[in-house]
């Protein structure tokens, strides 16, 4: 790849990534803020009648709306210009059908959905009233993947801010008047909210011509919803493994013990997860589009696996380093207990990272068999080496366990990256690939030395992280220089 295309690719990545990053931050300032006031005006039980029903709607949308959220991505991406219309036509109209449908079994299901989440009928008004949020969300999740399959990037962005900003605004006044009756109407105006913005921004395209027909809109269907069907699976199998996990601990120890995990498991995952979200934004209509190029396919893999590394390896340092003051900031001086935990499963990231850049080749083949067998061998493989840490080593094995979890997912992947679909990667990013690892496993090594031996505070590991981040931002920005020249 000539060296302006890939300084330019670079570029791309970076930007977009800037600006999801920015709205993820957004997100979840927004969500801690609303939390927070919940929690301040209403009480615990405010807190408590939030999560069951977000859970609920949760599990609700990710059954109704078949994955068209992410499967819809990737035909847009590849279609050629010429069919694009009818495309995205049909898109909209099964946002609408899978919406319309999912508010349907909402409204019949609330008496029972009230009994299996509260174990009375009496909150099915609830229930009743959201319903219509379940249709607002399968529209906006069309919409959503016409945005991300078009690049549309900016525009997305600016309509997920817009509703989880305006939703809070709109929240506020309602959790300090309406106090406990404030949930289910705050719930509601931030779907609606997230559904007006992206109506405004809403995609510009021509019409089909001659227009779409009902049986042509189903069949086009067809190839998303189908790839849709196999992420709800494999969504639902990593869920109930989860499940599984922490059913299991909580009989074998306590909900304290469960506490931690959750607590341990938030911090490696879901916040490290904030820079997967961002790049995959960009990175998974790119491969898409070119996936019927092996060679194009594998540099952009290789491509995408250097940034993300880059990327890391300071973070996984830093985060070491400052292990002990993220669990304070966050929980309590109690959860200190979890820092060993969390500093081995942050260097595990890199697995994941790696993992992650080749596994979005099944997703962008469309190859949802593979993907379900990949996955649910994966939270099989969660679950058991789960267990057997907790039973050798307790809390403090959980991070070990992170880290041979995503080894053998890797191994997986990489099994179907490179065998079944005869992709490479250079042999520079083999290298770099080698050394980032090794770099990110010194940090907790180290760290579990230091403690062991001297007691002394890891924090000392923030000048070679620091060194690691002046050494990832050059090498990034060397390649971005190189597109001025």
């Amino acid at each position: 790849m000539p060296t302006k295309s890939r300084s330019s690719l670079t570029s791309s990545v970076l930007k977009v990534m800037g600006i999801f990053g920015s709205v993820q931050v957004v997100t979840i300032l927004c969500s801690i803020v609303r939390v927070k006031l919940v929690a301040l005006w209403i009480g615990a039980v405010g807190v408590g009648l939030f999560g069951i029903f977000n859970s609920a709607l949760d599990t609700i949308n990710s059954l109704c709306q078949l994955g068209i959220r992410a499967s819809a991505v990737r035909d847009i991406a590849a279609s050629p210009r010429e069919r694009l219309p009818r495309l995205l036509c049909a898109v909209r109209r099964w946002g609408w059908m899978l919406g319309m449908m999912g508010a349907a079994v909402t409204l019949l299901c609330s008496r029972w959905l009230s009994v299996i989440s509260f174990g009375t009928p009496d909150q099915w008004w609830g229930f009743a009233f959201l319903s219509v949020t379940v249709m607002m969300s399968a529209v906006s999740a069309a919409e959503g993947a016409i945005f991300q399959g078009l690049q549309r990037y900016r525009k997305l962005a600016n309509s997920s801010v817009a509703g989880a900003v305006g939703g809070l605004l709109i929240s506020i006044p309602l959790f300090r008047y309406l106090g406990i009756g404030s949930i289910v109407p705050s719930i509601a105006a931030y779907v609606t909210v997230t559904w007006v913005a992206l109506g405004i921004y809403r995609a510009r395209i021509e019409k089909p011509d001659p227009p779409l027909t009902m049986r042509e809109t189903l069949s086009t269907g067809k190839g998303f919803l189908m790839l849709g069907a196999y992420m709800t699976v494999t969504s639902f199998v990593t869920n109930l493994a989860t499940y599984i996990f922490i059913a299991w601990l909580n009989n074998r120890e306590t909900t304290e013990a469960v506490g931690y995990y959750q607590a341990g498991f938030t911090l490696v995952n879901r916040y490290v997860g904030l820079i997967f979200t961002a790049i995959s934004m960009e990175y998974y209509p790119r491969l898409a589009s070119v996936v019927n190029s092996p060679r194009r396919t594998s540099m952009f893999v290789a491509h995408e696996t250097r940034i993300t590394l880059l990327l890391l390896l300071p973070l996984v340092g830093m985060f070491v380093a400052l292990a002990p003051l993220i669990v304070r900031m966050l929980y309590t001086e109690s959860f200190l207990v979890v820092v060993p935990f969390i500093s081995w499963g942050i260097a595990g990231t890199l697995f994941r990272a790696i993992s992650w850049c080749m596994a979005f080749t099944i997703l962008a083949k469309g190859d949802g068999k593979t993907f379900l067998a990949t996955e649910i061998l994966s939270a099989v493989m969660m679950v058991a080496i789960n267990i057997a840490a907790y039973h050798l080593g307790g809390l403090d094995w959980m991070g070990y366990a992170y880290c041979v979890w995503y080894l053998l997912y890797t191994v997986t992947v990489g099994a179907v990256y490179f065998r079944r679909y005869s992709l490479t990667i250079s042999t520079g990013v083999k290298k770099l690939t080698a050394a980032t690892v090794v770099a990110a496993f010194a940090f907790p090594l180290l760290a579990t030395l230091v403690f062991r031996d001297s007691g002394l505070s890891p924090a000392w590991l923030a000048i070679p992280a620091t060194v690691a981040a002046a050494i990832s931002a050059r090498a990034l920005l060397r390649r971005r220089r190189a597109t001025a020249k």
